[in-house]
């Protein structure tokens, strides 16, 4: 029964129940880095996005968490400049990162308070519920939150290689041009360095070079409070590779260690155009994943990437031999006049860039 289950909703880390929410995460199926509140008080911290965490407990025991921030919905055009009031805001679990509802024990009942808990968090004029999960056995809820009012898609996707077996089989199933690419740096002298308890200064370096990687293919760009968040909040859960080549840096790879799921997971990478000729991004995928084997992970992630195989992202990550993953999303329209139009708008732009 829900009846017997207690909701709170939590405008920030500050309130939770720090303890008892990690040791949940740790034992409920689904469960990632990207759950824990070292990831959710570093968005809160690097972020102006509006923490709605979702808290259920029975007698005492917390039994359900759904991360949640409040955000702008990702529209096809821009918002024009003075109306941003008037933008559609959805509260999402979670991004940046992943995260979806985590339970403990019997999920049904569990689930329907925390959907519930949904509508107390859904303050500022939300429009629309958006649930992101990174572990594809999510789909166990795929019926009950149909049932709930909410609609499924997949439109992003992850490529993960299995490190449960040797690393030379990992790398034979690499496309020719990628085992090359590696094979190139090392002779030209590339080094690799995992840096550990990385200074203000050095995650600095790192984010101008991810600064202008992002410009450059005009992609999303955090801002600089959101890395440095990051490397103060989750201590040895980060993990940042350097390529180097006689004294000098030429490309980054930063990775979150999510030990909830088995996983290394390459989250940003920092690679200028100039350095392009040194084959950074494959040298580093290498190292990367020679020291995660030998840390014992199961699986290496390439991050997420839209589903799409036209997708420039998707193809190149593709030729690192990884399995595709869906990305399970489900969307709840709260407002739902407003909602719906906004989705026959979307509808209709996407299909008008498909057939373009």
């Amino acid at each position: 029964m829900s009846d017997d289950i207690t909701l709170d909703v939590h405008a920030g880390v500050a309130t939770l129940p720090e303890s008892r929410w990690n040791d949940l995460v740790a034992r409920a199926p689904g469960g990632s880095v990207f759950h824990r509140t070292e990831w959710l008080r570093a968005v809160e911290r690097g972020t102006d996005l509006t923490p709605r965490h979702v808290v259920a407990a029975r007698d005492g025991t917390l039994v359900g968490a759904l991360p949640n921030v409040v955000n702008e919905v990702d529209l096809p055009v821009s918002v024009p400049e003075g109306a941003g009031a008037l933008a559609p805001r959805e509260l999402v679990s979670v991004e940046p990162g992943f995260g979806g509802p985590i339970v403990a024990g019997d999920y049904r009942p569990v689930l329907d308070r925390l959907i519930e808990g949904v509508r107390a968090a859904a303050t500022d004029d939300v429009w629309v519920h958006r649930i992101r999960t990174l572990d594809p056995a999510s789909v166990r809820y795929a019926d009950h939150l149909d049932a709930r009012g909410y609609d499924a898609q997949v439109t992003t996707c992850q490529l993960l290689l299995d490190l449960g077996r040797p690393t030379d089989d990992v790398f034979a199933d690499w496309d020719k041009e990628r085992r090359r690419e590696a094979r190139r740096a090392r002779e030209e002298g590339l080094t690799a360095t995992r840096v550990t308890d990385p200074t203000r200064r050095t995650m600095d370096e790192f984010y101008d070079a991810y600064a202008a990687m992002i410009d450059r293919v005009d992609g999303l760009r955090y801002p600089p409070e959101f890395i440095h968040a990051l490397a103060d909040c989750l201590g040895e859960r980060l993990v940042l590779f350097r390529a180097d080549l006689d004294g000098e840096t030429v490309g980054w790879h930063l990775y979150v260690r999510d030990d909830e799921q088995d996983s290394l997971h390459h989250f940003f990478s920092g690679l200028r155009e100039e350095h392009f000729r040194y084959h950074p991004s494959s040298f580093l995928h290498h190292e990367a994943i020679e020291w995660a084997s030998s840390e014992g992970f199961g699986t290496y992630n390439f991050g997420e990437s839209n589903a799409d195989a036209d997708d420039g992202g998707f193809g190149y990550k593709s030729q690192y031999g990884g399995e595709v993953e869906p990305v399970l999303t489900w969307e709840k329209g709260l407002a739902r006049a407003r909602w719906g139009a906004l989705r026959v708008a979307r509808r209709l732009y996407r299909t008008h860039r498909a057939n373009a």
